[in-house]
């Protein structure tokens, strides 16, 4: 249900409950922090010790206020539920508990946080909190520091949400340092009410907000929070910094699946596919607010270098490649009008090295002969010794470009901290072309605006198929019979319900059989033992791969027979197939208790936990992220052609993905798949060994493991 946030971040009357005037008291310091910092609302101090505070009338009780919009709860927590209980009653909808002691405190303290829900439910009360910060709007009009930071932002297009108080007072205070502008900052606190995907349902409407930035160590709920961010991402940026990197359960998996979806693995897919950008530490969150939002994003991935010192602008290049960025050469007849009027020892390749006499005309016509072929540009200026103009006057010639060409983003490079350098930049800055001082930050920077600007489209829900009711059925009576997995014939017939394509296979029960099978689909076969609690046939000797005669057909029959008699494998029968030729891959889904449906994609067989070459993503997907996930492998170019081989159909391969991710949203009774391999070339993508687990056994472990 969509919450209206209007009366907690922009009041026109605040109270705050458990103000006073002792040093170093919470509710002090927040109600000199909403003084100081010039409050543009009504501030009603509430503490019954007090008739007056900071020259304003201190109330008794909550009971005694007039109409108030938000509540600063910073009482002992003995005092909260109470608290809570009159701002209910009284119709004070938005609450900041400061107070601490909850959840992060042990047991009694979670029970207490307990309460605290059912009394948010119960009022239908909007909370920040508790164990928080506080939140700050600096926008003008509200001015409104309703926390006890020490640091007050600069107004600017940033929204700033955080789940730590500590670190997120240190951010506002590095933001201050290199002139970003924060309007908004809320501390999340233990989330007892509001969460991240609150703020990000109200941020979607907000025209002054140009970016958000999250600092997230767990989320309240994934499946909301990618819906809001793909909506979110679709008009301006979405950053996520995500601490905590969770250790792998102890808990037995069938799948590789399983074993090789770490929990960061996870969340990086979960991130990707919203369209949010991920930075892993604080410099790099710096660098993407200070250019996300305040260039247009770019076209494409194609970046041209201007710079008047070489080696700057081969550092540049190096930058470029390993962030994934084009640096194309440029075409003959650009270079040709570069040449026109730059110096004869200048390069007009890419980079194009004007040399250290290159001063505003040369920058200015410069890019107005590259930007119209580029997606971008990184402008590296570095004040040379002797200057025949100022650093001012390049600065210029650069903006007058950037707004004749508006939809071409530029970062700046000064290389330098010298006072022209420190000009150069600022005057830059203040119209919003960021610099960065070495050529690698300025790369990253336009990266962030590359990975931006690939908008990530909602995936549009599938209409089921109609065979699902007996599908669902087929997995009820699997778990009624107690069995841990499927058959190879059950896990074919869901995956071919949903279009996926399976190599031609039967069940053989003496050789005659087999060799009728044989004059249907010619040699060479796969002989395979199949039994549900067989999770991992190769490791138990239980396939008989490329047999190509008859002879070598039966010594497999007997081989395989004997083995199920052996090891009394439960239901165990003899699976023939035929033997595809292609690139061997895998295709899996692991239930994940938070995420909910994870997807993977690699090179398969038997090595693929020893490679780990493999791609994550959460379902559902589109097949433009299903591609993603495809060529985000190291091994992608064995998959294009190459040596007589042709290329894999890619196209079927992403398809197949989304199929896999539909079907395991329409049937949750299924806790894992795995498919390896899934045999493709340029003709088809078939399953060639189907692994499917229900939940029956929770944590339970194939024949001969513990659970």
């Amino acid at each position: 249900m969509s919450r209206d946030l209007r009366g907690l971040l922009i009041p026109s009357a605040v109270a705050v409950i458990g103000a006073s005037e002792r040093a170093g008291s919470v509710g002090g310091e927040i109600l000199r922090n909403l003084v100081r910092h010039g409050y543009q609302g009504t501030l009603y101090p509430v503490n019954p010790k007090y008739s007056q505070l900071e020259g304003l009338r201190c109330y008794r009780d909550v009971s005694e206020l007039p109409e108030t919009d938000m509540a600063v709860i910073a009482v002992p927590r003995g005092l909260v539920h109470g608290v809570v209980e009159q701002c209910g009653m009284c119709g004070i909808r938005n609450l900041v508990i400061i107070t601490a002691g909850f959840k992060e405190a042990g047991s009694e303290g979670a029970a207490q946080e307990r309460a605290l829900e059912s009394l948010a439910k119960r009022h239908h009360l909007n909370i920040v909190g508790p164990n928080c910060m506080g939140i700050i709007n600096s926008a003008p009009g509200v001015s409104m520091n309703a926390s006890f930071s020490r640091w007050f932002p600069t107004p600017g297009g940033v929204a700033f949400i955080s789940q730590s108080g500590s670190l997120g007072e240190t951010l506002l205070e590095l933001f201050e340092q290199v002139q970003l502008g924060v309007s908004l900052f809320v501390n999340l606190g233990n989330r007892v009410g509001l969460t991240e995907n609150d703020f990000l349902e109200y941020l979607s409407s907000s025209d002054e907000v140009r970016v958000i930035f999250l600092y997230l160590e767990s989320f309240a709920d994934p499946t909301v929070f990618r819906t809001w961010v793909e909506v979110v991402s679709q008009a301006k940026p979405v950053v996520v910094l995500k601490a905590g990197r969770t250790e792998a359960g102890a808990a037995a998996v069938a799948s590789h699946t399983g074993s090789l979806a770490s929990s960061d693995a996870v969340v990086d897919a979960l991130l990707r596919q919203s369209g949010a950008v991920r930075v892993s530490t604080v410099d790099e969150a710096l660098t993407a607010l200070r250019v996300l939002g305040k260039q247009p994003p770019p076209r494409g991935a194609r970046a041209v270098i201007l710079t008047n010192a070489g080696g700057a602008g081969i550092l540049a290049a190096d930058a470029c490649e390993r962030a994934g960025l084009d640096v194309i050469p440029l075409d003959p007849d650009t270079q040709a009008e570069l040449r026109a009027f730059l110096p004869a020892e200048a390069s007009v390749g890419n980079p194009v090295d004007m040399i250290a006499t290159a001063g505003a005309d040369d920058y200015e016509q410069a890019l107005q002969t590259v930007l119209p072929h580029t997606d971008l540009a990184i402008v590296i200026f570095r004040p040379p010794l002797v200057l025949d103009e100022s650093s001012k006057a390049v600065a210029d010639a650069i903006l007058r470009m950037a707004a004749a060409t508006p939809r071409v983003p530029i970062v700046a490079c000064p290389m330098s901290w010298s006072d022209e350098a420190v000009l150069f930049s600022s005057h830059l800055s203040t119209r919003g072309i960021p610099s960065f001082i070495t050529p690698e930050s300025a790369v990253d920077a336009a990266s962030f605006l590359v990975e931006a600007a690939r908008r990530v489209p909602r995936p549009h829900p599938r209409q089921a198929i109609t065979q699902r009711d007996d599908l669902a059925e087929m997995i009820g009576r699997a778990s009624r019979e107690h069995r841990c997995g499927l058959t190879f014939e059950e896990g074919a017939t869901i995956l071919g319900a949903y279009g996926i394509d399976v190599c031609r296979h039967s069940y053989v029960v003496d050789l005659e059989q087999a060799r009728g099978f044989v004059a249907r689909s010619q040699y060479p076969v796969v002989l395979k033992l199949d039994a549900p609690e067989l999770f991992h046939r190769f490791e138990h000797g239980a396939v008989v791969p490329g047999i190509g005669e008859d002879r070598s057909l039966a010594a497999g029959f007997g081989a395989l027979s004997s083995l199920a008699e052996r090891e009394e494998f439960s239901g165990a029968r003899i699976l023939i197939q035929e033997m595809l030729k292609g690139r061997e891959l895998i295709l899996g889904m692991k239930r994940d208790p938070v995420f909910g449906p994870v997807l993977m994609f690699g090179i398969g067989g038997t090595l693929v936990e020893v490679l780990k070459d493999v791609a994550f993503g959460i379902a559902p997907i589109t097949p433009d992220q299903a591609m993603r996930m495809i060529r985000s492998i190291r091994a992608f170019p064995l998959l294009e052609a190459f040596r007589g081989q042709a290329a894999v159909d890619l196209d079927r391969l992403a398809d197949t993905l989304v199929r896999i991710g539909m079907l395991s949203l329409e049937l949750p009774g299924i806790a894992e798949i795995e498919v390896n391999p899934i045999i493709a070339d340029a003709d088809r993508a078939a399953a060639v060994d189907i692994l499917i687990r229900i939940d029956t056994c929770g944590t339970q472990g194939e024949k001969g493991e513990s659970p």
